[in-house]
């Protein structure tokens, strides 16, 4: 296993469940993603962590506007930073994939996901909705949420234009906890702590993993090497499978770099693929002036148009701010959780081509000894037209609910922004559109599986955590089950 993120970690508890030893390789340090947080009811009261940097040493950037890589090399990856919102996708997400045409296509659909994401829900510990809305499938929580009573007209108006508006689903989202680490949820901490307790895995700390061993003589990838970043010696684990977690920039990096005569463009790129199709989630914000008071506790979704008003891959959902000075702030005005006043997150979708891509420049290396990354990435004008549409549909419900809702600011963040890369090895029936088949393992490498983002057809407009980690659940389940009867 290379990566500890929440599809690693997912990946990893599979395994253990189905009683197949696992070598983890963590870039990380041990002690590395060492926090606080604490929360009630919810309410996070205290949080220590690392800052959230992007990477700059050894990467090259192109594209308007100019992308940003955000990276912790830290056991839990970016979970040591992330917001916990775990929305599912939706059967119009694999349906609108299929309307833009075959190369869009995933080679599953919705009901191929339902039982993992069954199988997920209950280690995250899910508050919200417990029941399904316009584009948005319920999750299986733990602690029913719903939005308060001030929502309710806004509601019913999205409900006639096809939308629907729902407590935001988070992990951990109503629970008093205490957690050692920079967030409530810590891939590291909640789920491989225990696998690692049960006695099937084993951590490698300070490994970064340079390149995947093929044997042209067995036909399979026969082992891993990797640098110790404290000695900075090469060493070689043998395997009998690799499960790739490394995040969907990593990922395709490693693979690129995994180059042998039988496959001189990168491990399993047959087709020239590898890296290509790279996609992200446009971001902007708004933040309202209200006529009268609105609930932000919980925060409320507000999620895309419908398939028919909307052009093919292109969409937006709204989440609601929701912070704990703001909440301080309802206390002292003697409601609650409540203000005259609204800020939003607006998460747009990125049609995947061929011209947005993850490469190597093989020209210079890097400080680590590997070639340099080329990230190239751009939006294409009809990206922030979605945002604009979605922000004005947005105000145009609230003014019709009686909230008189006046723009007070309204900007677009960089690309990367939103820290949900994903697509560079995407799953496709045909090795022409994509590097993984419907089961996560490369078309040409069979005992190599990839467990994240990478392998993204599309991305819907949700935050992909949820997903991926189901998409590894699922496809840790076959492989497991392949290791058992000698097909790997």
């Amino acid at each position: 296993m290379v990566g500890s993120g929440p599809a690693g970690a997912a990946a990893i508890a599979r395994l253990v469940e189905a009683g197949v030893p696992v070598t983890l390789l963590e870039a990380g340090q041990r002690r590395a993603a060492l926090g606080l947080t604490v929360r009630v009811a919810g309410l996070t009261l205290a949080r220590i962590h690392r800052e959230l940097k992007s990477r700059s040493e050894g990467l090259v950037v192109n594209g308007a506007p100019e992308p940003v890589l955000y990276e912790d090399v830290a056991p839990g990856g970016l979970t040591n930073h992330w917001s916990c919102a775990v929305p599912r996708f939706s059967r119009q997400d694999f349906l609108d994939a299929r309307r833009a045409g075959d190369r869009y296509s995933w080679p599953i659909d919705y009901d191929d996901l339902v039982s993992f994401y069954e199988w997920v829900e209950p280690l995250l510990r899910i508050s919200g909705s417990n029941a399904d809305v316009a584009q948005l499938p319920a999750c299986k929580v733990k602690r029913p949420r719903a939005v308060d009573g001030t929502w309710e007209s806004v509601a019913e108006l999205a409900a006639t234009e096809g939308q629907g508006l729902v407590a935001v689903p988070y992990t951990y989202g109503a629970e008093t906890t205490v957690t050692l680490s920079g967030t409530v949820f810590n891939s590291f901490v909640r789920l491989i702590g225990p696998a690692r307790r049960a006695g099937d895995v084993v951590v490698r700390y300070g490994a970064r993993v340079t390149r995947l061993e093929w044997s042209g003589t067995h036909q399979r990838v026969t082992g891993v090497i990797f640098r110790d970043a404290r000695t900075g010696a090469d060493h070689r684990v043998p395997c009998r499978a690799v499960v790739l977690a490394a995040g969907a920039v990593n990922t395709a990096k490693l693979l690129l770099q995994s180059t042998d005569r039988d496959f001189p463009q990168g491990l399993g790129n047959t087709e020239g693929v590898l890296g290509r199709y790279l996609h992200d989630h446009p971001i902007a914000k708004v933040e309202l002036a209200l006529g009268s008071p609105l609930s932000f506790r919980p925060a409320a979704y507000l999620t895309r148009a419908p398939l028919e008003s909307s052009t093919p891959l292109y969409a937006a959902a709204c989440l609601q701010w929701g912070t704990v000075p703001m909440f301080a702030k309802t206390l002292l005005s003697g409601q609650p959780g409540r203000l005259p006043s609204a800020g939003f997150n607006i998460f747009g979708t990125l049609p995947p081509a061929l011209e947005n891509f993850v490469a190597i420049d093989s020209s210079e290396l890097a400080e680590d000894g590997t070639p340099k990354l080329v990230l190239n990435i751009s939006y294409p004008p009809q990206a922030e037209q979605t945002l604009l549409a979605t922000r004005d549909r947005l105000v145009a419900l609230l003014d019709r609910a009686h909230f008189r809702p006046k723009i007070q600011k309204w900007w677009m963040e960089g690309a990367g922004s939103a820290v949900h890369y994903a697509g560079t090895c995407r799953m496709h029936a045909s090795s022409k559109f994509g590097m993984l088949d419907s089961w996560g393992r490369l078309h040409a490498v069979r005992n190599v599986m990839v467990a994240d983002s990478a392998a993204f057809t599309t991305g819907p407009e949700k935050n992909p955590v949820l997903t991926a980690m189901a998409l590894a659940a699922r496809a840790s389940h076959r492989l497991a089950a392949d290791i058992r009867s000698g097909a790997v």
